[in-house]
């Protein structure tokens, strides 16, 4: 293995640095386009994809969203005039028409912008007054969940392929499987389930998603001590942002500090009133992140959920790095689309608790694969994230008496399945 390339730089998705980005949006537009599925009969010069002159239509025909769609480009004008990505709207949806017809490329160490595009693009809008309106409006995160359905229908297709192989700037070239090997201390295919040790038949992913959603090994994150009814374990792989007590029903989750709204976050559910005063744990996954959801307790499902929201909205500041989006990592649990899953533990020192998977960006796919009534046990798998990084929550009522483990502080990088929380005085096996 050669001298390490990864450097750890969690919780963000696109590079600190604004000409970083200017550069590779530049170059969208002029990128040739890829074959969508639904389009193998069409000619490869056609115009904007429907879905995405739909949008161009969606903002010319509803006034407040052209004139903020018009004055959000002015609001990250240089004094100069000039701009530091695309110059209108017109050429945005250029932009994005390319972005549709293309897999995520491996964008190095960290895989920044590479790994989320269309995020590349509008994060400089993202923290604009304007690009505020923009996206929380209702009708634009209904048109960006269309092109989502659109972009993922090639994502899973074979056609994705392409970037599943050994050349520059693709997920199998030296330098990639190197950092991705780093990250973990192991060989990608010693790490991952592959249905060929062949990178040129892209070790048998079948689509862009079959490899994003890959699996580990079963002797990569194995449960410790699964029996234990007073341990409770990471659900995702992530780093830990934060662990915050006696969360409050309502909170101006928008101010800096306020943090977690739990009513907004659980969208006014019923359970809602008994995680009051409790305890929220966040943790960040990224780009180069396993993506699927295990259950952190033995127990059974009580409930699941699926709520729309929001995509790019952010916590405005004056920030000038771009990444406005991984800054509001508390705000958007509270307006994103997300996922819930209630679970009651066997332990009735823990109770019912609450998984929260909430979609960012273009990773705003949130597959549930359990429902209400199911027996877990700990490590069980309980769905995932496709298409890039995003960020999740785990809620306990106050009366739980929780416990982390030291190594459970800001900034550390929790494996999936390893003991994180501990109960005192809790139950005996």
């Amino acid at each position: 293995m050669s001298p390490s390339l990864y450097v750890p730089d969690h919780g963000r998705w696109v590079a600190r640095k604004p000409a970083v980005l200017r550069g590779w949006t530049h170059d969208q537009p002029t990128l040739p386009r890829a074959q969508l599925p639904c389009e193998k009969k069409c000619s490869s010069d056609r115009k904007l994809a429907p879905v995405i002159q739909e949008f161009q239509q969606l903002i010319e025909d509803d006034p407040e969203l052209f004139m903020y769609f018009h004055q959000m480009f002015d609001e990250v004008r240089r004094p100069n005039g000039d701009l530091d990505q695309v110059g209108d709207y017109k050429e945005l949806m250029m932009t994005l028409d390319r972005i549709i017809t293309q897999a995520p490329r491996f964008g190095g160490a960290n895989n920044l912008v590479m790994g989320v595009p269309m995020y590349a693009v509008l994060a400089p809008f993202c923290n604009t007054p304007s690009g505020f309106n923009v996206f929380t409006n209702a009708k634009v995160n209904a048109q960006l969940h269309k092109i989502f359905d659109v972009w993922a229908e090639f994502l899973v297709s074979p056609e994705s392929r392409y970037v599943l192989t050994t050349n520059e700037q693709c997920w199998f070239n030296p330098t990639a499987m190197d950092v991705m090997s780093q990250r973990l201390g192991t060989s990608f295919y010693d790490a991952w389930v592959c249905r060929d040790n062949n990178p040129d038949k892209h070790y048998g992913f079948t689509s862009w998603d079959d490899f994003f959603t890959r699996r580990f090994r079963s002797h990569m994150r194995e449960v410790i001590d699964p029996d234990n009814p007073n341990l409770i374990t990471a659900a995702c792989e992530a780093h830990v942002h934060t662990l915050q007590s006696d969360v409050q029903v309502v909170d101006k989750f928008w101010i800096k500090g306020h943090s977690y709204s739990l009513s907004h976050m659980f969208n006014h559910d019923p359970f809602t009133p008994l995680f009051v005063g409790g305890t929220v744990y966040q943790g960040i996954l990224s780009s180069l992140d396993y993506h699927h959801w295990h259950s952190p307790v033995n127990g059974v499902v009580r409930k699941t959920c699926l709520i729309p929201g929001t995509y790019y909205a952010a916590r405005l500041d004056n920030d000038p790095d771009p990444d406005v989006v991984s800054r509001s990592q508390d705000f958007v649990t509270a307006i994103a689309a997300r996922a819930l899953i209630f679970i009651e533990s066997d332990n009735p020192v823990i109770g019912l608790m609450c998984f929260v998977a909430v979609g960012l960006g273009e990773v705003s796919t949130c597959e549930i694969t359990v429902k209400e009534g199911d027996r877990l046990r700990k490590g069980d798998d309980l769905g995932s994230f496709h298409f890039g990084g995003s960020t999740h929550c785990l809620v306990f009522r106050p009366q739980t008496p929780l416990k982390p483990f030291p190594h459970v502080q800001p900034g550390t990088v929790l494996n999936v399945n390893s003991n994180i929380f501990y109960i005192e005085n809790g139950a005996e096996n």
